[in-house]
């Protein structure tokens, strides 16, 4: 497919291009229950195909660029339609001109992991005994789950001479769990590994059952004023988005913040919690732009290392070209999950919504379980929202020593914040 579109985008003399076949083979089951429901395989092919046009418009140059996908099914007629729509959308762009990344030619990257040492079938009943696992009470139970297990070979060719290719596995699912007494309640859950996280996945899926069982006997949330939360698994990560953020090209070029590699990035005020340390790690070993991607330090100890991001925003700041990185790696701190949720306070395990505004600085969320110690017990609560500030809260903020591992992190399992503002019932 990717000669025919090489014809085309030669016949309409387009000189400046970038394309990115993905080749994706899916496995995937579906339970109800503990019973397979259906087993499906899908194979797609899709090439992503970016034109680039150049051109001046009041003594600037520019290089807009417009993209498309290519199917199988398309005949050329189809594909040269799209190349001549897409071109000419090019030339309203104005993006200013920056160099493209530069040739680069390697033999195909095998993405490590467990994955695929195993065939498709093997894998994924590793994971669905994982899943159910500890699925063993007739009242709180796993009432339908689905698992998707993927390997995608990708190639990248540009006009620049970048000639590229990996293959990377990928195993992905949610459930749902049920409670049907004493009041009938359910909680979603999905996850994402590019490894067999099988003991993870147990763990997740007991707590998801647990906080189900505790859903359904959960009273008004009494807390109303500030109050120190803890947010464990996918909502510490949201949190630590924000401090992902600042190493953004494009945040720093559109003035969102104002960080130069060698600033402190945690707050000004003294640091009492923990520093944060963060390592950019790549997902893929090839960026978006066809650029190598390698380990590199984001943040150490609160201070900016590195930018990544776009090619296009490093090239605008004048920075390194390293890629965007989609996964990052946080030191842990130095307290306990178990040691968390025994503080006074909220422990909050499950919001209907939960948002982080890296720009705005603030997170938000409408509880539907958390844990509350009042200093003498813990009772489940449910209602009331959480609303607070990263700017507020960062010099004091504590990571467990625990920790999580999924596609887009490897880091502290729980984090530990002060003095949130807490609406109750």
């Amino acid at each position: 497919m990717i000669d025919r579109i090489l014809k085309v985008l030669k016949n309409n003399n387009v000189g400046i291009y970038k394309l990115r076949d993905n080749i994706i083979e899916s496995t995937e089951v579906f339970f109800v229950k503990k019973k397979l429901d259906t087993r499906r395989i899908a194979n797609t092919e899709t090439v992503s195909v970016t034109v680039y046009k150049e051109f001046e418009k009041d003594g600037v140059n520019y290089l807009g660029d417009a993209s498309f996908a290519v199917e199988p099914s398309m005949s050329e007629e189809m594909i040269d339609s799209k190349v001549k729509k897409a071109f000419f959308s090019a030339g309203f762009v104005t993006n200013k001109a920056y160099a493209l990344a530069d040739k680069l030619v390697e033999d195909t990257v095998f993405v490590k992991s467990n994955i695929s040492e195993l065939s498709a079938d093997a894998a994924l009943g590793k994971m669905v005994d994982a899943l159910y696992k500890n699925d063993t009470d007739d009242n709180t139970f796993i009432n339908s789950a689905e698992f998707f297990l993927t390997k995608r070979t990708s190639k990248m060719i540009t006009s620049n001479g970048v000639d590229v290719s990996w293959v990377k596995y990928v195993v992905r699912g949610e459930y749902v769990c049920q409670c049907k007494k004493p009041e009938d309640v359910e909680t979603y859950a999905s996850f994402e590994y590019d490894d067999l996280e099988c003991d993870q996945l147990s763990e997740k899926v007991k707590e998801t059952l647990a906080m189900t069982r505790d859903r359904s006997v959960a009273v008004a949330n009494p807390v109303n004023g500030k109050c120190d939360i803890v947010l464990p698994n996918q909502y510490a990560e949201e949190v630590l988005n924000y401090f992902i953020d600042q190493t953004d090209a494009y945040y720093n070029f559109a003035g969102y913040f104002e960080n130069k590699v060698g600033d402190f990035v945690q707050g000004k005020e003294e640091i009492t919690g923990d520093k944060i340390t963060l390592d950019l790690l790549p997902d893929e070993p090839f960026s978006v732009d066809g650029i190598k991607m390698v380990e590199l330090p984001g943040i150490e100890n609160g201070v900016l290392k590195n930018y990544q991001g776009s090619l296009r925003f490093c090239r605008y700041l004048n920075v390194p070209a390293v890629g965007g990185y989609n996964k990052y790696r946080v030191a842990s701190g130095k307290m306990s999950f178990e040691d968390m949720k025994k503080q006074k306070g909220l422990y909050i395990v499950n919001f209907s919504d939960f948002q982080m505004d890296s720009v705005v600085g603030c997170f938000r969320g409408e509880i539907r379980l958390a844990y509350y110690n009042d200093g003498t017990k813990i009772v489940p609560v449910t209602g009331g929202s959480v609303n607070g500030s990263i700017q507020e809260v960062q010099s004091s903020l504590r990571l467990s020593s625990e920790r999580q591992e999924t596609t887009t992190i490897s880091g502290p399992k729980a984090i530990f914040l002060k003095d949130v503002s807490v609406a109750g019932c």
